[in-house]
């Protein structure tokens, strides 16, 4: 179990308070949910087992607790989505409400659909963030990897962050799922932006 704590939170708090923060790393250490704490700077404090699991089983065990542990969340989220997020967690921090929504985290052959969950944590303002798995099938349709259609003029592929369907050069509202592009291996560039349905249906961005 890996927590990253400054030492000047270890000095001034009080013993309920890790006590609290105790028993939620320990709930977290035996749940199947992907979960990881920040602290409020949006800083990775502790990742959970089935971090690691789901890291590993998706070819990325440079992603483990142990690499992340101390990085900026916001490092890592794609551009197009920072500010979703952004406001997600202030609105967490002024209501102390839960945050929730779906989103998508396939891989080329696995189509899965996550809940997440942004919990605040007091008196440290820090975050409790769980992602469960909702839905885990094949795809039901892709598309063939083909260069005319999906690599533009710069030998770029535009991905949908959040659904991860490539666009068509000819037809820009047209997006396909193409398993091939999300392979590491894959020799093409990949940039990111949002669909139109995704865009419209789960963030709503100008």
């Amino acid at each position: 179990m890996i927590l990253m704590v400054p030492s000047e939170s270890l000095s001034g708090a009080k013993s309920k308070v890790h006590g609290h923060l105790a028993r939620i790393m320990q709930a977290l250490q035996r749940s199947t949910a992907v979960s990881y704490i920040l602290d409020s700077e949006f800083r990775i404090m502790y990742c959970n087992p089935a971090w690691n699991r789901f890291a590993r089983s998706n070819g990325a065990p440079q992603l483990t607790s142990e690499a992340v542990v101390g990085s900026d969340l916001f490092d890592v989220i794609p551009e197009d989505l920072r500010g979703v997020y952004s406001d997600s967690f202030r609105k967490v921090l002024s209501t102390g409400e839960v945050w929730e929504s779906s989103y998508q985290c396939s891989s080329p052959t696995v189509f899965r659909l996550f809940r997440m969950r942004i919990h605040l944590l007091k008196p440290q303002d820090w975050f409790v963030v769980t992602n469960s798995l909702v839905v885990e099938q094949s795809h039901a349709r892709t598309a063939t990897a083909d260069p005319n259609t999906y690599v533009d003029a710069n030998g770029l592929v535009t991905a949908c962050a959040h659904c991860r369907c490539s666009r068509r050069v000819d037809h820009p509202d047209q997006w396909d799922f193409v398993p091939e592009y999300l392979r590491r291996e894959s020799a093409v560039k990949v940039s990111h932006g949002l669909c139109p349905i995704c865009r419209a249906y789960f963030y709503r961005v100008n």
